[in-house]
C-alpha cells in the first residue's frame, strides 16, 4: 500500500518537467498531463483518487518544482504538530486588495511571514527565507501543500472560483483554518522554477472578488 501520494498536473503534452526530473519517487508520483481543469477541480480529482485507494497523505505540487529534502520521515514529524504542511504561510490575514499571502499577512517586516522557498532552477537558485519555522499559520501559499486523509476527506477545493489558476490554495486555507484543522510550515525544502505573479489579469481579480466577497461575510 502506497501511503504517501504527490500530485501534480501540466496544461502540457512534455512529462519531463522539473518536478517530474529531479523527484525520484517513483509509483508515488502521480503525474497528470494534458490538464486542462481548474487546479480547483484537478485537485478535487487528486483527492478523489486518494480516498479511493486509501491514501493517508497527499502532497499537492506544481510541476515546476523541485523537492529538495522531501522524505515520508520529514513530513511525518511536521503532521505530528499540523494537519496541513506547507512551506511557506501567515500566521496573520487581512482580507483586503491584492489577495496574496504575503500582502495580507502584511508583508516583509511584519513578523507574520514563515517558511523558506528557493527560486531558480537546478543550475542556479536563491533562497527567500519569509520567518521562523516550524510554525503554525492560517494561510498557505500552494506551490507545496501536504494534507492529512483527516482532512481531505472533508475538505474539498472550491470549483465555483472563477479563477482557473489562483485562490485554490488561499481558499482551501481558509476552509481547514476555520474547519479548526492546524496548517503549518516546516523545514520542507523546495526550489520553485517561477518569477510568481508578475500581473494582475483579469482571471486573478475575478478570483480575488470571489475570493474576498466568500470570506468576508464569514
Amino acid at each position: 500500500m502506497i501511503d504517501t501520494m504527490i500530485f501534480s498536473a501540466t496544461a502540457g503534452k512534455d512529462i519531463n518537467t522539473l518536478l517530474w526530473k529531479t523527484t525520484p519517487l517513483g509509483e508515488r508520483v502521480i503525474f497528470k498531463q494534458n490538464n486542462k481543469d481548474s487546479l480547483h477541480a484537478v485537485y478535487n480529482k487528486a483527492i478523489k483518487f486518494a480516498m479511493q485507494e486509501n491514501i493517508q497523505k497527499l502532497v499537492l505540487v506544481h510541476d515546476d518544482v523541485i523537492l529538495e529534502n522531501f522524505s515520508e520521515d520529514r513530513l511525518d514529524k511536521l503532521f505530528k504538530k499540523f494537519d496541513v504542511v506547507g512551506c511557506a504561510g501567515t500566521t496573520e490575514v487581512s482580507l483586503k486588495a491584492p489577495a496574496l499571502w504575503h500582502l495580507m499577512g502584511g508583508g516583509f517586516g511584519s513578523g507574520n511571514l514563515h517558511g523558506a522557498v528557493a527560486h531558480g532552477n537546478e543550475d542556479k537558485k536563491h533562497m527567500t527565507c519569509f520567518g521562523e519555522y516550524p510554525k503554525r499559520v492560517v494561510l498557505l501559499d500552494g506551490v507545496f501543500m501536504a494534507i492529512k486523509r483527516k482532512v481531505f476527506s472533508k475538505i474539498k477545493f472550491d470549483e465555483s472560483c472563477p479563477s482557473k489558476w489562483h485562490f485554490y490554495d488561499l481558499d482551501y486555507s481558509m476552509q481547514c483554518h476555520k474547519a479548526g484543522f492546524k496548517l503549518g510550515v516546516g523545514d520542507l525544502i523546495i526550489t520553485h522554477n517561477s518569477p510568481g505573479l508578475n500581473s494582475f489579469t483579469k482571471e486573478f481579480n475575478d478570483g480575488q472578488e470571489w475570493f474576498l466577497n466568500k470570506w468576508k461575510t464569514k
